[in-house]
């Protein structure tokens, strides 16, 4: 049982409040505000089921929520008996039909197998679009029917429209014919549904017609002229026919509404309820609420609760349990300390939680769901029932002893305050064994020292405190369970003014047990908070070699990575090679062939078979990399990259000095020769850490020295010296019978490989060139293909 007077005094009806603001229908505010406790486990995790899933309708799947719709149960109470609807009830209508329409639609749109409950519901709802239609077709706003409602209507109006201009021109062409000098103005107006003009009054009888009204001064009468009447009136009877008319369409749609009540009644309810759940989730979300375990075996155990009628910047959030180990918590400490904030919090979760409302606290809390919950807090004196503050509590007190039926939750603020301190004391200590009897469960807020005693000594209670700054005397609104609080009540006096031989004065009056007690709560205290701290240390040096840990291993499953990949690469560019390898021996074979077939060696059939020759011996070595003493080569480190530091660039197979290091593009810039370059870092190594391997000993009858090389490197030179050493080398490469060759000029701003292409145009011994590939050099590297 959840009492009125309990959720007033948790003040657990603001929160309600707060719930119902996000609401959209005034249906669902209401309901929310007189919201029933849960007390089945099993209702309450459908409760939650169901917010659940509303919050993921919402954030999730960005669902837009209930569109709004105003209460229509008068309106279908009206239809049921025969009843007209008006234009405006006739909307409220179809905006019902809408609201049904467009959720099923919406939730409908969602690939969410977990959204279960609300999707059965919206599937229930009634939708008639056809009908929604038809009352949005007719009807334009709450006070204008569409001129397209139906045929006859739309005549009507036709007519009426058509009788409004005969008779205005009927009456200018009347003012216009000698009747102006009597109109007291040449306007055409309306009395009494009927078109007059203004004739001044000493004129009237001058004028045929028939007087409808004058002014407040007499000097104008309205006369309806006689020309007019006979349209006058045709134009009364079109209007009496438009409203007949409407009045006749207004009560079609009715009657189809009547066959439907039922149906919008029930769209009402299930659209509320869908509202509802949308209304928990939205609160839940705007206070990063979460939503809790839920069990009924008393046990609580909350982590980073906030009070959430505090102000989000202001409120300090609090971690308690109770219920497993020891069924209640005995909270001490100073006044203005958080324990009644505390103990609010502990019935606040409970009843959050036991109406579908996510938590505002952290993940993995548990929360427990109780038969009944009953408090006394605060100041409880009535004037009216001639009852005194202690005199009110004991009464709640005794309601409370008389109601506890098993699995509670009680929460008592104060008890025993506000009588002779040591009857006081006496009867909290009596109403707490009570309470440990009846295996229940909750919160006790005390100053007592004797009930702190009690605490330590019995198991189904345990002591707690709400931590204090002992060099401040300022709260700091943690709770503390295990150690027993100190009042402070001496030194808060003292911070607050009171002269010290006056404080003084009071501590003499203390007993010596009372003393003791406290200096042993103050060390326990000094001891516990030096035990947190080193603790916090700890978390904090283990966190930090997690995270060193896991770079670790970041990083060293990057370098398998990158080995695999450079493994993986290396082998596919030898697969490359060997194959083209093997197809050009093939071709080299078969032209050999049909040379040696061919009748006589011709000097040009010489030529050709010498380039092949060559060819061969040249396939016969490995890329030729024996040939130039291969290096180990170290890469340079992005530390390493300095101003003026002289680096080897592989791609490049040349010898640079760094001028600038741009981190943010992960290149540099190198001076090779008289040429600027821009490198990555990737293919920039130490100079000095380049080591000659041991040289290659070569079977020399296998392998001719005297190979023609086909690559020629004029890094760093200038045009003039790059084009003579290459005509030199073209020209060395036809006579050895090369047919392609490679010349490395580098990247730099482009100048030496402009003027170098520009030449190859000319070279009358040059096929065709072009950009180096990706192993090639890319556009560092021009290769030649000769004629």
């Amino acid at each position: 049982m959840i009492a009125e007077k309990t959720v007033k005094t948790l003040e657990f009806d603001k929160i309600l409040q707060a719930v119902a603001s996000f609401a959209v229908l005034e249906k669902t505010k209401e309901a929310i505000a007189r919201c029933s406790f849960e007390t089945d486990l099993k209702e309450v995790n459908s409760l939650l089921d169901k917010t659940e899933e509303a919050y993921k309708l919402l954030y999730e799947h960005s669902v837009s929520g209930i569109f709004y719709f105003a209460d229509v149960s008068e309106e279908l109470d009206r239809a049921d008996v025969g009843g007209t609807l008006n234009p405006a009830e006739l909307l409220r209508i179809a905006d019902n039909l809408k609201s049904a329409r467009t959720i099923r639609g919406a939730i409908r749109s969602v690939p969410d197998e977990s959204i279960v409950v609300l999707r059965g519901i919206s599937e229930s709802l009634y939708l008639n679009e056809e009908f929604e239609k038809e009352i949005r077709d007719k009807i334009i706003s709450e006070d204008e029917i569409s001129d397209t409602a139906s045929p006859k209507l739309y005549s009507i109006r036709k007519s009426i429209k058509d009788i409004n201009a005969r008779i205005r021109n009927q009456l200018n062409s009347y003012m216009r014919t000698g009747f102006n000098k009597y109109l007291q103005e040449s306007v055409v107006t309306m009395r009494q549904g009927r078109y007059v003009i203004p004739v001044k009054s000493e004129y009237r009888s001058q004028v045929k017609g028939f007087i409808h009204d004058q002014s407040s001064s007499g000097a104008t009468v309205f006369i309806e002229p006689e020309v007019v009447m006979e349209l006058n009136n045709d134009l009364k009877k079109a209007i009496f026919d438009e409203k007949e008319e409407i009045y006749k369409i207004l009560k079609d749609l009715t009657v189809k509404v009547s066959f439907m009540t039922d149906a919008i009644r029930d769209n009402a309810e299930k659209l509320a309820v869908i509202d509802g759940f949308f209304a928990r989730a939205e609160y839940s979300f705007k206070n990063k609420c979460v939503r809790p375990s839920v069990n009924k075996n008393g046990n609580t155990d909350v982590r980073s609760a906030r009070h959430p009628l505090i102000a989000e910047d202001k409120v300090v959030p609090v971690t308690f349990r109770f219920g497993k180990d020891y069924n209640f918590l005995l909270i001490t400490g100073p006044n203005t300390g958080g324990k009644t904030v505390t103990l609010k919090l502990v019935g606040i979760l409970s009843l959050l939680t036991m109406c579908g409302i996510f938590i505002p606290a952290a993940a993995d809390s548990e929360v427990s769901v109780y038969d009944g919950i009953y408090c006394d807090v605060g100041d409880e004196q009535s004037i009216e029932n001639d009852l005194s503050t202690f005199s009110s509590h004991i009464k709640n007190i005794v309601g409370i002893l008389n109601s506890l039926s098993g699995n509670c939750l009680v929460l008592l603020d104060e008890l025993g305050a506000g009588t002779d301190p040591e009857e006081g004391c006496a009867l909290a200590l009596a109403v707490t064994e009570t309470l440990l009897k009846a295996n229940c469960y909750g919160i006790i807020t005390s100053h007592y020292s004797k009930l702190k005693e009690f605490a330590v000594e019995s198991e189904k209670i345990e002591n707690a405190s709400m931590e204090f700054d002992s060099e401040t005397l300022k709260p700091l609104y943690r709770i503390n369970i295990g150690i027993p609080g100190s009042s402070n009540a001496i030194d808060i006096s003292r911070t607050l003014g009171l002269k010290s031989s006056i404080a003084d004065r009071a501590t003499e009056y203390l007993s010596s047990d009372k003393i003791n007690f406290e200096a042993v709560l103050r060390k326990a205290e000094a001891s516990r908070k030096e035990a947190s701290r080193l603790a916090e240390e700890l978390e904090v040096l283990k966190a930090e070699k997690e995270r060193e840990l896991r770079d670790i291993v970041s990083e060293k499953e990057k370098i398998v990575k990158e080995r695999e990949r450079i493994y993986s690469n290396a082998k596919q560019e030898v697969k490359r090679i060997v194959s083209e390898r093997m197809t050009e021996a093939e071709e080299i074979i078969e032209e050999l062939k049909r040379i040696l077939k061919a009748a006589g060696l011709e000097s040009k059939e010489v030529f050709r078979a010498s380039r092949l020759k060559n060819r061969l011996i040249d396939g016969r070595y490995v890329s030729g990399e024996e040939e130039n003493a291969p290096i180990e080569l170290k890469k340079a480190e992005f530390s390493e990259l300095k101003k003026g530091k002289r680096v080897y660039l592989k791609n490049l197979g040349a010898y640079g000095e760094i001028v600038s290091v741009k981190p943010e593009k992960k290149e540099a810039e190198i001076l090779i020769g008289n040429i600027r370059s821009k490198v990555g870092f990737s293919d920039i190594y130490n100079a000095e850490d380049i080591k000659e391997k041991p040289s290659v000993k070569v079977n020399s009858s296998a392998v001719r020295k005297d190979v023609p090389k086909t690559e020629l490197i004029v890094v760093g030179k200038t045009a003039s010296e790059a084009i003579e050493e290459t005509e030199a080398f073209i020209d060395g490469a036809v006579v050895n019978g090369l047919e392609e060759i490679r010349i490395v000029h580098g990247y730099g701003e482009g100048i030496l490989r402009r003027k170098i292409r520009e030449y190859l145009k000319k070279n009358k011994n040059v096929e065709s060139f072009r950009n180096g590939v990706y192993g090639e050099g890319e556009n560092g590297v021009t290769v030649v293909t000769l004629k």
